[in-house]
């Protein structure tokens, strides 16, 4: 079943909002957001993303654990997300290590009774080089009537290593890993910041073949802009994002 387009809005609204909110309780030099959120927010991909991803350092995992309870339970989030016309209806904390910190949300929206799933996570780790500083694109923040949101993100080049990276390493192929590989590309990454070896370039090609039509239907047309969806549900559009992304490893 495709996601309502409202819906899938609704939790973009909320990243931006707890963006926000992060960057108010916390130093934006101790975290940088990473995965589809950065693509969407900063490099204006088509594609909506329900997890918003970040890498951390510095602050202690109790630390981190107290300040996000602090932002999803305070009154003042409440009333803004109020405004908004979201509500939480949920939150757990389902993974709290010293590698990884994790939040499952769900809210729920006025202008539907679906139960809306997002994900909010932290990874401990080492910054990869190439974060940038700055605001997310206006034209998405100005959908939504809200003010400026800055935040440190990675770069584009640093984006495209890490989702070869991704590509590679999850334990469960993602045909979105595909999609916003040649989105990058497309976007001028030039793969600069790749440092694999020609085994794991291989590897990587050899599961962007390995991806169907059907997991690209489900798990990213489904989840981008409506203008587009009408181009990428054709087989031959798939084909094509195959064969230029494979084409990109292959030259690197």
């Amino acid at each position: 079943m495709e996601p309502d387009l409202l819906n899938v809005q609704a939790v973009e609204q909320f990243h931006l909002l707890f963006l926000t909110q992060l960057g108010a309780r916390l130093d934006k030099k101790l975290y940088a957001l990473k995965g589809g959120c950065n693509l969407r927010f900063f490099w204006k991909s088509i594609r909506y993303s329900q997890d918003i991803d970040l890498d951390v350092h510095t602050i202690a995992k109790q630390t981190l654990q107290k300040n996000i309870r602090q932002i999803l339970d305070a009154p003042g989030f409440k009333r803004i997300l109020q405004t908004a016309k979201l509500e939480l209806t949920s939150i757990s904390e389902p993974k709290q290590t010293s590698t990884t910190q994790r939040w499952k949300i769900h809210l729920r929206s006025q202008a539907s009774a679906a139960d809306l799933p997002a994900r909010i996570e932290f990874s401990r780790r080492n910054f990869d080089p190439g974060i940038e500083f700055g605001p997310a694109d206006s034209e998405i923040v100005a959908a939504y009537n809200l003010r400026p949101v800055i935040a440190s993100h990675y770069g584009l080049e640093t984006a495209f290593n890490q989702k070869i990276d991704a590509l590679i390493n999850r334990k469960e192929t993602q045909a979105r890993d595909v999609f916003d590989l040649e989105f990058l590309s497309q976007r001028g990454a030039k793969g600069s910041a790749v440092k694999m070896d020609k085994d794991s370039l291989i590897k990587a090609s050899e599961i962007t073949f390995s991806v169907s039509y059907d997991q690209f239907l489900s798990q990213v047309v489904s989840y981008l802009l409506p203008e587009y969806h009408e181009y990428y549900r054709s087989r031959k559009a798939w084909d094509r994002i195959q064969e230029n992304v494979i084409r990109t490893l292959e030259a690197l």
